[in-house]
């Protein structure tokens, strides 16, 4: 085989698995009450770790509590709604975490960036949602 085939080639998986990101990236975008329910889960799936419990008990409550978010999204608007404020909670609290050693006001805006963010993608996710 000669180099060209094998750069083609090598080229063309790439170029693939580039698209698969950004088909994933579009699809959570588009239905951003799983990227809620996944945030969620971040916090206790963190606390656990940190306390000591094993990976396996950590990844199984947050797939539970990843599923649990997001049935209760899909069936009650309140959920959604709470579930959305939660979010930014979390989004601030890791923007926080991100900019601790920083400035106070280059705190305050990373923060506000993120709620603003993930605020504006909540709003703009719930408005696509027919049911909504």
């Amino acid at each position: 085989m000669d180099n060209g085939r094998m750069a083609f080639g090598a080229m063309s998986l790439f170029l693939n698995l580039v698209l698969i990101g950004v088909a994933a990236i579009l699809f959570l975008l588009g239905h951003f009450y799983i990227v809620n329910g996944l945030m969620l889960g971040f916090l206790p799936f963190i606390m656990m770790s940190n306390a000591g419990y094993s990976t396996g008990a950590c990844l199984a409550v947050y797939a539970i509590i990843v599923l649990a978010s997001v049935v209760l999204q899909k069936r009650f608007k309140l959920a959604r709604i709470l579930f959305g404020i939660f979010s930014c909670c979390v989004v601030a609290l890791f923007c926080w975490d991100a900019q601790k050693e920083a400035a106070l006001n280059t705190q305050v805006f990373t923060i506000g960036a993120g709620i603003a963010i993930t605020a504006l993608l909540n709003f703009v996710g719930a408005c696509r949602q027919e049911e909504f």
